[in-house]
């Protein structure tokens, strides 16, 4: 099994270039505006891809993406617990 890589600016998968014509129709949209970021999985239930679009610091859109996931925890009355582990 080979190591997950990083990629950028240009579709690896099949998921990842659905992705990608998801934030070209997002740039086209007439509301978009320069701040706006986006974040967008798909998994066809063997695999996934995901595209962050906007994002300079891979730190920004985890952080971003764990904000929303509490809080989608939060509408079904549930709680999301995130704890650090230091290493070293």
């Amino acid at each position: 099994m080979s190591a997950p890589r990083r990629t950028e600016h240009t579709p690896h998968s099949r998921l990842t270039r659905i992705c990608e014509a998801m934030t070209n129709t997002m740039d086209q949209h007439p509301e978009t505006q320069p701040a706006d970021k986006a974040i967008i999985f798909l998994d066809d239930g063997h695999m996934g891809g995901i595209v962050l679009h906007g994002y300079t610091d891979d730190t920004d859109a985890l952080a971003d993406l764990l904000t929303h996931l509490k809080a989608l925890f939060e509408a079904n009355g549930k709680t999301l617990a995130i704890v650090p582990i230091h290493e070293g």
